[in-house]
């Protein structure tokens, strides 16, 4: 499976990421979804730590765009959320 664009950085607990998670789901329909790997916490531990340190993420939830190595963080709109992950 070729590597997806986007990478979520997630955790539990974290209300700003339950809305983005409703955001990807509800408004924008999932159609993000098949372009965007979830990197939970609690799930992929490592991961998420390698992913926070390459970035200084002190923060969730992140949004990360592999090929740019451009960073969300926080995301608060759904059009800033849509412009993102919209490229």
């Amino acid at each position: 499976m070729a590597e997806r664009p986007f990478v979520l950085l997630t955790q539990e607990h974290c209300p700003q990421c339950e809305r983005l998670e409703r955001m990807l789901a509800g408004p924008l329909k999932g159609q993000f979804t098949g372009q965007i790997e979830v990197v939970h916490r609690q799930q992929r531990p490592a991961e998420f730590e390698a992913l926070a340190q390459a970035y200084g993420i002190r923060a969730t939830p992140m949004l990360l765009h592999r090929p740019s190595g451009e960073v969300l963080l926080g995301p608060t709109g759904l059009g800033e959320v849509h412009r993102f992950l919209g490229r």
